[in-house]
């Protein structure tokens, strides 16, 4: 059962870090149409940095709670750098981009 507790969090993790990482630009954009007072800016600044921040937060997490074999943690915490690493790059990319 604890397994797959884990397991969700690390997909759900997963998944939600890499929608605000590739679409982040996008979801600032749709943010600022819908409430003027959050600049573009702030809302893509925040979401970068969220998206980059699970990636780190999931294996540290992992690690911390340490609850589950030796074996599944390795599996997560390369799963999570392999995904998290290119997404966090682009992430980062389109926010230098944005920043000027």
């Amino acid at each position: 059962m604890k397994k797959m507790i884990y397991s969700t969090f690390v997909i759900v993790g997963l998944i939600f870090a890499t929608i605000l990482g590739i679409f982040g630009h996008v979801i600032a954009y749709d943010l600022n149409e819908q409430f003027p007072t959050i600049k573009s800016m702030t809302a893509m600044t925040i979401l970068t940095f969220i998206s980059i921040g699970l990636y780190v937060i999931i294996p540290i997490s992992l690690l911390i709670f340490n609850k589950i074999p030796q074996k599944y943690l390795i599996v997560s915490v390369i799963t999570c750098f392999l995904i998290g690493l290119p997404v966090s790059i682009w992430s980062f990319f389109v926010w230098v981009a944005w920043m000027g």
